[in-house]
């Protein structure tokens, strides 16, 4: 299988055990469980594309992040994608700061930019944390709780292999920082 590709915030280590804490309770209601280093919000799905491709778009997306500043970021709770009763993605979400819907515009465009068709749907900022509903006799119910977590700083980009075979399957292939006060950039090469 070719693999495919995307352009996504990285999530902290301590956040993804945060998250992987709060699943540990849910997973056994899902078919299918996303490993907790898989956890990030994607900004660009890119899908099938070459190599030379790939190299362009790091480098339209690294322009266009160049001068973006980190920010705080906090997962506020749970969401489904798909029928409700019955849904196919269960998910973390996000208190959607102004700053987290910039980026991903900056990422888009820079992709379209690279000459890439990415997927046009709008931007739902989540965390993909399980998928398919296993119970069909039994209707899913919508979760009413918010967590409390402390913010964390949204900081670095980056973009991912699917390996499909593999777990995890998402591999990080190249990544950049957002600009911080006092601080020097540190953006690695394609691997």
């Amino acid at each position: 299988m070719t693999p495919h590709y995307f352009f996504a915030l990285v999530l902290p280590d301590e956040i993804k055990q945060a998250i992987a804490e709060e699943m540990e309770t849910r997973h056994h209601l899902f078919q299918k469980s996303v490993h907790p280093e898989d956890y990030h919000l994607t900004l660009a799905f890119l899908g099938s594309v070459s190599g030379e491709a790939i190299k362009g778009a790091c480098e339209h997306v690294q322009q266009a992040v160049d001068t973006v500043s980190s920010f705080p970021l906090t997962i506020t709770g749970f969401g489904t994608f798909g029928k409700e009763t019955a849904p196919r993605i269960f998910w973390a979400g996000t208190d959607e700061p102004a700053a987290l819907f910039l980026l991903q515009q900056k990422v888009s465009s820079a992709c379209k930019r690279a000459g890439l068709k990415i997927d046009e749907k709008p931007f739902r900022p989540h965390v993909t944390t399980a998928r398919k509903w296993l119970n069909a006799e039994k209707p899913f119910k919508q979760l009413r709780e918010t967590l409390v977590w402390p913010f964390f700083t949204a900081a670095e980009i980056a973009l991912f292999q699917t390996n499909v075979k593999n777990e995890p399957k998402y591999e990080k292939k190249w990544s950049c920082t957002l600009k911080q006060l006092g601080e020097d950039k540190h953006n690695g090469p394609i691997s």
